[in-house]
């Protein structure tokens, strides 16, 4: 299939080229049946595999914790139905040991003669925002305040003014030191406390909505989904399968 769908789009050999330099990038193509054809050396590590023929020709369900890999496929399906592509998503990453990592993961739908043929994909891990803002000051507390939780209230204007910054200025430097918004990173927070609720405890969802700062289940359903690509009880139900 590789070979089929590099000659329908030859631009894609310029791109797996370029995608080979860069070691802070995962790079990948998949065909219509989710199997992997091309790859970079940095996405082959985030597998843990030590060879790109080890994952040449598998599916995520094949390489990835069944969690992730759920996420993964049903985002992709999204894709080759719609031929609508994903930009700047912020996802949510289930680990083998269940640790908790994100991502900005862009995809866009690869077409020839009209049809959706596969579909190419980077990421880019997201760094700790506490990590980074230990010595920033108001701006570091404010980062922090925002990673620790949520169910108070949070304003993103009260904590521009703490930081002695404007909107746009707080909204600027947040982006630069983390790769989100202050709002992505809110909701980052809040679903990073929701996954741990799912995990650790057995409270109903509308519970754990309210807890973890949503405005209500529905709300916090649809950004549950958008950030791990499984539904708060989808995600429950992988988790006791595992």
């Amino acid at each position: 299939m590789r070979k089929a769908v590099f000659e329908a789009v030859p631009g894609l050999e310029v791109c797996e080229s370029l995608f080979e330099l860069i070691n802070d990038v995962r790079f990948c193509i998949k065909d219509r049946e989710g199997r992997y054809i091309a790859a970079n050396p940095a996405f082959v590590v985030r597998t843990g595999l030590q060879h790109r023929a080890q994952l040449l020709g598998r599916s995520a369900s094949e390489l990835f914790p069944a969690l992730l890999a759920a996420g993964y496929e049903q985002q992709d399906e999204e894709i080759f139905s719609t031929g609508v592509s994903v930009r700047d998503r912020m996802e949510m990453s289930t680990l083998a040991d269940g640790r908790i990592g994100w991502f900005i993961t862009q995809k866009i739908a690869i077409r020839s003669e009209g049809k959706v043929i596969a579909l190419a994909g980077i990421s880019q891990d997201l760094d700790s925002p506490v990590e980074k803002s230990r010595d920033l000051g108001p701006l570091g507390q404010a980062l922090n305040a925002i990673r620790s939780l949520s169910s108070e209230g949070l304003r993103i204007a009260e904590l521009a003014d703490e930081a002695g910054l404007s909107g746009s200025q707080f909204t600027r430097r947040v982006r630069s030191l983390t790769g989100l918004t202050p709002r992505q990173l809110l909701t980052k927070a809040r679903v990073e406390a929701a996954a741990d609720s799912l995990r650790e405890s057995s409270k109903p969802l509308s519970e754990i909505a309210v807890e973890c700062g949503f405005y209500d289940q529905a709300a916090f359903s649809r950004q549950f989904r958008q950030a791990t690509g499984l539904s708060p009880s989808e995600y429950r139900r992988e988790l006791l399968r595992s």
